[in-house]
């Protein structure tokens, strides 16, 4: 599976719901574009995962960002990285756990079951792959799915 065609795939899906909002939705790609051996989708549900919390987490007018490279250790990595609300350390922790909410009271202001990071980091790690988030409160979300070089074939 070409990883540029999935991605553009998965952008092209969540344009609606950024437009909604008004944010930029960019994607900035790999000119050549490798071909995965990936269920795609099992990859395609990580990555709209992603991409639906960016939408949420991120304000009107805001901007989201899906890209693709190769990391220095080697393999693939597809980043969705926004400038929304962000995450505390501590918030990433559980974040990651089936059904957790950060905003947990009764006057929650996001809708959800907390299952989005928890089924993206579930359906890389069947890839040999993994998850690897990075935040800050009021400066946004990174989160990379990072798959093995056994994973990737030659590019298209």
């Amino acid at each position: 599976m070409p990883l540029n065609r999935l991605l553009t795939g998965c952008a092209a899906a969540s344009t609606d719901d950024a437009a909604a909002k008004a944010l930029q939705l960019e994607l900035d790609l790999p000119e050549e574009s490798p071909v995965l051996n990936a269920d795609p989708h099992l990859l395609r549900l990580a990555v709209m995962k992603l991409l639906s919390n960016a939408v949420k987490f991120t304000a009107p007018g805001g901007r989201i960002e899906l890209t693709a490279g190769y990391p220095a250790e080697g393999g693939v990595e597809i980043v969705v990285s926004d400038d929304g609300i962000g995450m505390s350390v501590a918030d990433l922790a559980s974040a990651v756990q089936p059904f957790s909410q950060i905003d947990g009271g009764l006057a929650r202001r996001y809708e959800g079951m907390g299952l989005g990071l928890p089924i993206a980091r579930a359906m890389i790690e069947l890839h040999g792959g993994r998850l690897a988030l990075a935040s800050a409160p009021g400066e946004g979300t990174t989160a990379r799915l990072i798959l093995p070089a056994t994973r990737v074939c030659e590019p298209a």
